[in-house]
């Protein structure tokens, strides 16, 4: 069995702060305390990992700096979760997170969020990318100078970044569009609710979707709203569309304001004519589901997403080297009423 610091602690009586600091020779620990441990260590046969001994070298404290388009967006409550998660993992090494939260996809805003992290100096960045060849050059260029990128729930294409960690957005569209096609027995008036046209992975999902539902003739797209993951928006264009379209009896919801359309649908009270189709657990997704409006929704693993963007940008910083694989997909898991 590996003997781990915590194990080492735990004997000594200390933190295992303390316990890394001797073993590494930081300092801020009593001598006589620092040999016991050592003796400690030496007896029950540690040896130290990978990461306490390039730790051991790293001339000071690790500072990542994430951006996640968080506000407004209850997706982002168990991404959040993860960092936390992974935070707490690797509290004993030093490591310093900074998160900037900011509400829909202004590449403007987003813009202006990286340059002040690159002004400040960090080691490492978190983002989801809004499409935008500003964004792509300033990437780009901390990317040459040293600091490691991880892109967590959205891609981008031309940016040299160590890792993707989400899910694979225009197979999450393909499944989805199966599910519609088979659940409908290949008949319906089909409205599809996205974020913007100008994501890349958004729009890979729609097209993921359109590529199966070509199998249906008889599955009809009559119509397309951009509501920016914007609650608000999704609520009224939804509200609009369907007070315009009685042919419309599905919605496909592709990323955020889910909750707004769904409202918006219950205020109508067309929950006995329309069906909806959606991505994730949020909490009203949960209730639409028991109810029956949701056919099913698709789980792309949020704490995944976020916990894996920490721990593979902190492996990088620390040696250097690519991750296998650039494009980790996060499993898709497809929920029902029955397995909620």
């Amino acid at each position: 069995m590996t003997v781990t610091i915590k194990d080492i602690a735990k004997a000594a009586n200390v933190s295992r702060g303390t316990v890394d600091r001797a073993l590494n020779d930081r300092g801020g620990v009593n001598p006589d305390v620092a040999a016991r441990i050592k003796s400690l260590a030496s007896e029950m046969g540690y040896k130290p990992n990978s990461i306490a001994q390039a730790l051991a070298t790293h001339a000071k404290p690790i500072r990542i700096g994430i951006i996640i388009n968080s506000l407004g967006n209850p997706f982002f409550d168990k991404v959040q979760e993860g960092i936390e998660a992974a935070r707490k993992s690797l509290e004993d090494y030093g490591i310093s997170i900074d998160i900037r939260k900011i509400r829909g996809y202004n590449p403007q805003r987003q813009l202006h969020e990286i340059r002040l992290f690159h002004e400040n100096g960090i080691d490492g960045l978190i983002i989801t990318p809004v499409s935008d060849d500003k964004i792509r050059d300033e990437l780009n260029n901390m990317i040459r100078e040293g600091i490691q990128v991880v892109c967590c729930n959205l891609d981008i294409d031309d940016v040299n970044y160590q890792a993707y960690i989400g899910c694979d957005y225009y197979c999450s569209g393909q499944t989805a569009g199966e599910i519609i096609g088979t659940t409908t027995h290949g008949e319906a008036n089909l409205a599809i609710i996205t974020s913007s046209h100008a994501l890349y992975t958004h729009e890979m999902r729609v097209k993921g979707c359109e590529s199966v539902l070509k199998q249906y003739p008889n599955i009809h797209i009559c119509d397309y709203i951009e509501a920016g993951d914007d609650e608000d928006i999704s609520y009224h264009e939804v509200l609009w569309l369907l007070k315009q379209d009685k042919k419309i009896d599905i919605l496909y919801f592709v990323t955020g304001g889910t909750t707004g359309g769904l409202q918006a649908i219950h205020e109508l009270h067309q929950e006995n004519r329309l069906k909806a189709y959606t991505f994730d657990l949020i909490p009203a997704v949960i209730e639409d589901l028991k109810s029956g409006l949701i056919v099913s929704t698709i789980d792309q693993q949020p704490f995944m997403q976020g916990f894996q963007s920490v721990r593979t940008l902190f492996d990088a910083i620390l040696t250097k080297q690519t991750p296998v694989r650039k494009h980790i997909f996060t499993e898709l898991n497809i929920k029902n009423r029955y397995n909620i």
